[in-house]
């Protein structure tokens, strides 16, 4: 044999045994999952409220129309205040240590108990303090958040109408939810 013919054959005997070589020795894939492993059915759906939940130790559905299943109603209701003086909020263990104000807004969705989350920059101090919202009262679409500031620290903490922050009236922002539960 001449060497051209010696040359082509282990080509074609090279190509041959890379072929059968990749059949029997690659890796086993099944689809996009390695090892060949292929899931199972990762949820289920309701056509009844339109949602899905996921099956094995995902226990947390999403979407759909059941009570448990809805979006979040949102509102931000933002006011002044305190509107014209001082509100001081006495030491921790004082009477005083609280205060409380109302934010009224309309919107449907919402009941009684449903949380509001407070932003206030009316004061600069950064010991424990802190305020919490809840809407107290709703008349069709008239609802109202009760917002109480309270005061962890052992001195007085004032809220003002100008807040030292943005020189500007302080703002009280209650962003209220209701869950849909």
């Amino acid at each position: 044999m001449n060497n051209k013919v010696l040359a082509s054959l282990v080509i074609v005997c090279s190509i041959f045994g890379g072929v059968v070589g990749a059949k029997f020795f690659a890796p086993k894939l099944g689809g996009d999952f390695a090892g060949g492993i292929v899931p199972q059915q990762l949820f289920t759906t309701d056509t009844t409220n339109h949602g899905i939940t996921p099956i094995g130790n995902l226990n947390y559905g999403f979407g759909g129309t059941a009570a448990a299943n809805q979006v979040a109603t949102l509102y931000t209701a933002t006011a002044n205040f305190p509107v014209s003086s001082n509100v001081n909020l006495g030491p921790i263990t004082a009477a005083t240590s609280t205060a409380t104000t109302t934010i009224a807004f309309s919107a449907s969705g919402f009941s009684v108990g449903d949380a509001c989350n407070v932003s206030y920059n009316g004061t600069t101090s950064t010991n424990a303090f802190g305020a919490d919202g809840f809407v107290t009262a709703v008349s069709g679409s008239n609802v109202t958040a009760t917002v109480t500031f309270w005061n962890g620290a052992n001195f007085i903490v004032a809220l003002t109408p100008t807040s030292t922050a943005t020189n500007a009236s302080s703002v009280l922002k209650a962003t209220c939810f209701h869950t849909g539960v």
